[in-house]
């Protein structure tokens, strides 16, 4: 008999070495301090362990929880080959009627449409011609554009080296997503946000620049006398003060909003307001920086509401040129003031070039020798295509200068020296070695197909993780301690063969989920928390049942036998349909809900093994001894 047992400890034996192996790195990794863990990361074998251990979820480990908005409206409005204030309207509206009345955006946007008696085939002809086939067809861009901000988030979040993020799909618009152990959160956020738009413009020469800079000064300041004319005269007594010399009267100030109103939607600008030059109300703002225009960090917001006038935006539209900023403000050395400026730039209206082409991006620090020695540089290699457009473009613009433009940012404008071959450039102005990672990182990603907005955001702080550890590690062990106890007490011996297969239970679950590289949550505690009771459920199936065939007078090898052939049945009925619950909770489920299905699943099927091949193992071997005739239950 003891030799037919051999194969059985051989394989509880593998097992077991199996699990201890597994755990090891999980222990390892555990027991480091931070300056162990540093030294292995430099030497690139911290990554290694990392892969091999149980990973811990956002409530454990703490992090961020972030839940993402796509703006459906501006993904719908940038579809539209014509860009026309009425579908503008339309769409604005149909966003404020989804909101107010909660519904979905399509829904809105389709009674407005039908409403104004609008023609979607005007607009989006490439969708078909018919009212519902257009719609269709949106609604399909829709969902696309949905699937890939996923897509690409993972990627970003990927390279950005989060253990374990979970990005997911809420409703129809809404991205979930949870990095747990971030710890710049600012950083994950502008990473998670940021559309990366990488456009190459032309630099429109100085010629043409001064004479569009004369042009909106014109139309500004005959704004500016139509203004004036359009108020009322008011007719006053005379005063004392009104016989004084014209030249001692106090001067009217006016600012930029007294005279053209908030008449446009300026993002991030400074608050304060400048007197403007009745003449030169656009070029009396600006300034000769290093060779370019300059603009004084604290004009920026006035300077953004003169280019966004509805006047001014047409003869650039007619002009076929935008002014953008720089990336960053800048100190003007030369007066010493200590004021920052930002450059503008006079670009053509539409890119040589957009990011599309990018193959590789890949964040560095200057070379010695180079303009940009010690600074955070993106070196960027493009395909084959934007290979061929890139020496296309370098090779008919020498001599010019080309704008990098990130965003709608200008990071840097070198001038063009030769035709560029190989498709490799360079792009600067980063505040630090991190941004230039984000911005590599967002460039080999790819660009959002829409923007997408925080609308809600929650930071699980590490000490908030380590206080549901100890409470959920306490609950486990006072668990375990009590059910310990109670085998022992109630089964003697078959009770401490019971606890023995419990604790291989468990070990064997978390040498599983390292295994698999899970990620074990609260939930998933709980999990493993109900394994031990429906481990011990088997158990107590089986003792009953053996218990019951002593009682008829068999020996305990035959008692033994019969009983595990009794119960066999009934614990695999139990045990099947809570396995298909948590198959169930594990498709249909999200974040915390899959972790403790996966917990629930492993831990089901381990404990049929303890309690039925474990234990039938040791009985087998206790009463297959000489002289066994009792058995201790």
């Amino acid at each position: 008999m003891q030799k037919n047992l051999t194969p059985r400890y051989g394989i509880i034996a593998i097992i077991l070495i199996w699990a201890i192996w597994s755990l090891s790195h999980t222990w390892k990794y555990h027991s480091m301090n931070d300056e162990e863990r540093e030294v292995l990361r430099e030497s690139g074998k911290l990554q290694h362990i990392e892969s091999k251990i149980i990973r811990q979820g956002l409530d454990l480990k703490g992090g961020m929880y972030i839940v993402l908005e796509a703006d459906i409206p501006k993904l719908i409005s940038n579809l539209s080959d014509i860009d026309d204030e009425r579908l503008n309207s339309i769409i604005k509206k149909s966003e404020q009627d989804s909101k107010k009345n909660q519904t979905d955006f399509f829904v809105a946007f389709k009674n407005n449409v039908k409403e104004n008696d609008f023609k979607l085939s005007r607009y989006y002809y490439q969708y078909g011609s018919s009212f519902d086939e257009i719609m269709l067809k949106l609604e399909e861009e829709a969902n696309d554009a949905i699937d890939r901000v996923l897509e690409i988030l993972q990627n970003r979040v990927d390279q950005f080296g989060v253990s374990e993020p979970t990005i997911q799909k809420q409703g129809n618009h809404r991205i979930v997503v949870e990095l747990a152990g971030i710890q710049d959160s600012d950083r994950a956020r502008s990473l998670l946000q940021s559309t990366a738009l990488l456009e190459f413009y032309l630099i429109k020469n100085p010629t043409i620049t001064n004479e569009i800079i004369n042009q909106v000064d014109n139309i500004l300041s005959k704004k500016l006398l139509q203004t004036d004319s359009s108020k009322p005269s008011q007719e006053k007594t005379p005063k004392l003060a009104d016989t004084e010399p014209d030249s001692n009267k106090a001067k009217e100030t006016k600012t930029v909003s007294d005279l053209f109103g908030d008449e446009s939607n300026i993002e991030n600008g400074d608050t304060s307001e400048n007197e403007v030059n009745n003449k030169l109300p656009f070029s009396s703002l600006l300034v000769s920086f290093q060779g370019d225009m300059g603009v004084k960090e604290n004009n920026i917001y006035s300077l953004k509401k003169l280019i966004n006038t509805p006047e001014v935006q047409t003869k650039l539209a007619n002009s076929n040129g935008q002014f953008l900023f720089s990336q960053e403000a800048e100190d003007l050395v030369s007066e010493g003031s200590g004021d920052k400026f930002f450059r503008l730039y006079y670009l053509e209206k539409s890119p040589e070039l957009t990011g599309g082409v990018v193959e590789e991006a890949k964040a560095d620090i200057g070379s010695i020798g180079g303009g940009s020695s010690g600074q955070p540089v993106v070196s960027l290699t493009m395909n084959s295509d934007g290979s061929r457009s890139w020496a296309r473009i370098t090779g008919a613009n020498v001599g010019e200068r080309i704008a990098i433009v990130l965003d709608n940012k200008v990071h840097m404008a070198p001038s063009i020296r030769e035709k560029i071959p190989g498709g490799r450039t360079q792009i600067e102005g980063f505040a630090d070695i991190n941004e230039a990672k984000d911005i590599a990182i967002i460039l080999r990603a790819g660009a959002l197909p829409t923007p997408v907005e925080v609308i809600e955001e929650r930071v699980v702080g590490p000490s908030l993780g380590a206080d549901s550890i100890s409470k959920g590690t306490r609950a486990v062990l006072f668990g375990l301690a009590s059910v310990l106890i109670f085998m022992l007490v109630y089964y003697k011996l078959a009770g401490l063969i019971a606890n023995f297969a419990l604790v291989w239970n468990i070990l064997l679950v978390l040498a599983v989920l390292a295994s698999l590289q899970a990620t074990l949550t609260l939930p998933g505690i709980a999990g493993l928390i109900l394994t031990v009771g429906m481990s011990i459920d088997a158990n107590v199936i089986i003792f009953e049942r053996v218990r019951e065939e002593l009682r008829k007078g068999k020996t305990a090898k035959s008692a033994i036998e019969s009983g595990y052939n009794r119960a066999i049945t009934t614990i695999i009925d139990a045990n099947v349909t809570t396995l298909i619950a948590s198959l169930v909770l594990y498709q249909f489920g999200t974040g915390p809900i899959k972790g403790f299905a996966t917990v629930l699943f492993w831990g089901i099927l381990i404990s049929m093994f303890t309690a039925v091949y474990i234990t039938k193992t040791i009985f087998s071997a206790y009463t297959s001894r000489r002289g066994t005739t009792k058995l201790s239950i």
